[in-house]
Parts: structure tokens; sequence; C-alpha cells
């Protein structure tokens, strides 16, 4: 939790920085399937301390990200982006994790109209607040509630530049995230904790400007 703190603190410190500096901006919109490993679901009844497992799921992914490249500060390398996205980790749960990511490229396939490379393999790291809403069952248990959580984004991907202004890209995605709900039990509540390791296939379309 420290760690991915002071990442955030990072990746807020450059965008505040960065209108200073000359920048090529970009608008990316993506889908694709997001596969949820198998977890397992802790909770505690009559003192005791309770598992139960939970089965893995696919569902469908849909994201928006937002950023820009800095071409000044001799780092034409490094970019800064917020993202937004939605998944399904679970039958009964609804997943949006708002992420703040640093980014790196490199390009390949330069020319005079190409000049930060037709073909840009990439990296992403970053931290995110993830709104994960319960609202039917997560294992053998009912509940009703969201929680809020920082997360880990990381992303490795290629994009190609269809013109000077278009590029399509496809990129893995994985996430990390423990949310906590309270959950129906014995006509009580109680807090009922799992994690969500989720891997993503994406495929999108970038707008550079």
């Amino acid at each position: 939790m420290r760690r991915l703190s002071i990442l955030l603190s990072v990746v807020l410190t450059v965008l505040v920085l960065a209108p200073a500096a000359s920048a090529e901006w970009f608008a990316d919109a993506y889908l694709g399937p997001a596969i949820t490993s198998s977890s397992t679901l802790t909770f505690t009844t009559f003192g005791e301390e309770q598992k139960q497992s939970l089965s893995g799921r696919s569902s469908p992914l849909f994201g928006l990200r937002f950023g820009r490249w800095l071409e000044d500060f001799d780092l034409p390398w490094l970019g800064v982006a917020a993202d937004v996205s939605y998944f399904r980790p679970a039958t009964d749960v609804q997943t949006v994790p708002l992420s703040l990511l640093v980014m790196a490229r490199y390009g390949f396939l330069k020319d005079d109209e190409f000049k930060a490379g037709r073909l840009q393999p990439y990296v992403g790291l970053g931290g995110a607040l993830f709104f994960s809403n319960l609202s039917g069952a997560i294992g053998f248990q009912e509940g009703s509630d969201t929680s809020a959580d920082v997360g880990l984004d990381t992303r490795v991907g290629v994009a190609f530049m269809i013109d000077s202004s278009w590029a399509a890209f496809t990129e893995y995605r994985f996430t990390h995230v423990a949310p906590t709900w309270d959950v129906k039990v014995f006509g009580g509540t109680t807090p009922a904790s799992t994690t969500f390791n989720t891997h993503h296939v994406i495929l999108g379309l970038s707008y550079r400007f």
C-alpha cells in the first residue's frame, strides 16, 4: 500500500508539472476479455475464520485512456496517462479502476513523418483506485456493498501508427486488488475479503494530437 501511494504521488506530480512542456497528447479507446484467476473468500463467523474457493471468470473489458508523451525534458520516451475501465471479476461484482500510469516507449521505423517511430512498443506501471460493487452473491454469501481499494495496474503493448494521427494497438494488462465487503451471515453482517488477479488482453485505437 505504501509503495502504491508513493507511485500515485509521483504520477500526480508529473501531471501537474507536464503542462509547462511540449507534448504529444493521446486519447485511447479499447476493449477485450478480462480473465480473473481463482481466489479465496475469507470471512469470520462465531469467532472462527472461514474460507471459500472462488472460481475464475472471464468477462468483457471496456476502457478509455488519456495522456501525453513528453517531448521536452530530453525524455521523449516518457509519458503519463489517466485510465478508466470496467470489467466483472466475479458474476455479481462490477469493478471500475481509475488508474494513473507512468509509461515508456521505444520507436522503430522512424522517418520524417513518424519521428517517434511508426512501430512503438511500450510499457506502463501505476496505481489504481478500484471501485468494486457487490450486488448479489460472492461465493455462498449475499451482499450489497461497494469497496474502494488501492491496487496495482501494469501494461505492456505495441502501437502501430496508421497515419500521423491514428494508431492501432494491442496490449496485455495485469491488475491486482484486494476488496472487502460486508456480507450477510446468520442474520447479521461480517467483512469478507478476497484478491482479484486479472489478466486483460486489449485491442484499441489511439488518436494522437
